[in-house]
């Protein structure tokens, strides 16, 4: 079986709508394990060890800045590309109609 094992965690400070967001995610991702939160005053590649240690081959971090800026770091570990995108106009599944 081929299953791509994902960890899903932010860093401290991110708001209640932001954490809404991971947790919708996680609920599409099958494979995903969630982490708590990792401390701003470790560097982003403490990240890389953690995925390791939880056995996930991808890492999906938000990075919370100034508790409005909210960056994804998406990896691929231990040595694979990573991405990083900036979060904006979020809205969360709850918030829907449908």
């Amino acid at each position: 079986k081929n299953r791509t094992r994902v960890l899903l965690f932010s860093t401290r400070g991110v708001t209640s709508r932001q954490r809404h967001l991971m947790e919708d995610l996680r609920k599409l991702l099958p494979h995903s394990k969630k982490e708590p939160k990792l401390d701003t005053k470790d560097k982003i590649t403490v990240a890389n060890e953690v995925a390791e240690m939880r056995n996930c081959d991808t890492v999906l971090l938000f990075e919370a800045r100034k508790h409005q800026d909210l960056y994804l770091w998406m990896a691929k570990t231990p040595s694979g590309p990573s991405v990083k995108f900036n979060v904006v106009n979020v809205h969360t599944m709850d918030e829907l109609k449908f």
